[in-house]
């Protein structure tokens, strides 16, 4: 098949508009129009409405999934390759990560692009090759991966620490040694997404339908303390020093860990591991 074909479906479907997938792709409208054609004739159905807007059809969904996985494949390929022949041995590196290691980001070397993403999309990000290093955190078993870890990955683990829970200071349960989790469940959490620890990731790791409390859609550890403080939700949280009118208690059952990863494709370039080396440093220094 195509991809060529595939690229023009997938960039019609996300812009609207034939000509405005044709200016990106740098192809005309005509031949987007018939890479369209053709794989709707493949498809023996059509996958794209025209009237009165261009949007996929349920058939084109359904083939745009599996169009996207096709298209990162051979992303993905083409830069094994790459990294087989030795190309670019020098080219700047570029880094993605999650938003809970936003400050880890190296700021000396050859860097080329630091970008920010969920922990799926900056694990995607590297094995389709668009990333030199992904700086990644999340909640595991102690000793089970990261979801995106491979074996064909370098993994350097920059720190992992028990899962606990940040709650008031004058909370009944803050005297707790520790907490089962599942005794939680009818208590409010703050119902986060981008956060370290967040509520959703720790629902989704511990099996366990949390029941959620105020929202809150952004990424900052100071803001999520302060909503704590006030009484909107409890929150997850690696274990350690409390911020200022909190208590942090582990959690006993069941056992779970944030950890913080850095990852690059198996014998990394010299620049990349130089940089992948660098992560976290900056970090350090402003501490000392």
């Amino acid at each position: 098949m195509d991809t060529r074909a595939l690229l023009s479906l997938a960039t019609v479907a996300e812009t609207g508009s034939f000509s405005r997938a044709a200016t990106r792709l740098g192809f005309t409208q005509s031949a987007v129009s018939q890479h369209v054609a053709g794989l709707e004739r493949a498809a023996g159905t059509p996958l794209l409405t025209r009237r009165p807007t261009v949007t996929p059809t349920p058939a084109g969904l359904e083939f745009l999934r599996h169009a996207r996985q096709i298209l990162a494949h051979e992303q993905a390929a083409r830069a094994a390759v790459g990294r087989v022949l030795g190309r670019d041995q020098d080219a700047p590196v570029s880094v993605a990560l999650t938003p809970a290691t936003e400050h880890l980001a190296p700021m000396g070397g050859r860097l080329a692009a630091v970008t920010v993403d969920d922990a799926a999309g900056a694990s995607a990000a590297l094995t389709a090759g668009r990333a030199d290093v992904a700086v990644v955190d999340g909640i595991a078993a102690p000793g089970d991966p990261l979801p995106g870890s491979s074996p064909e990955l370098e993994v350097r683990v920059m720190a992992e620490a028990p899962i606990a829970v940040l709650l008031p200071a004058d909370h009944p349960l803050a005297a707790r040694e520790r907490l089962d989790l599942a005794a939680l469940v009818d208590a409010r959490w703050l119902d986060t997404v981008g956060t370290t620890c967040s509520t959703a990731e720790l629902a989704s790791a511990a099996r366990l339908p949390l029941r959620r409390g105020a929202a809150y859609s952004g990424t900052s550890a100071h803001t999520v303390a302060a909503l704590v403080r006030a009484g909107h939700g409890l929150h997850a949280a690696p274990a350690g020093v409390p911020p200022a009118g909190l208590a942090v208690v582990p959690i006993g059952a069941p056992r779970l860990v944030h950890r913080v990863e850095v990852r690059t494709h198996a014998a990394p370039r010299a620049v990349v591991r130089a940089l992948a080396d660098a992560v976290g440093a900056d970090t350090v220094e402003a501490g000392r």
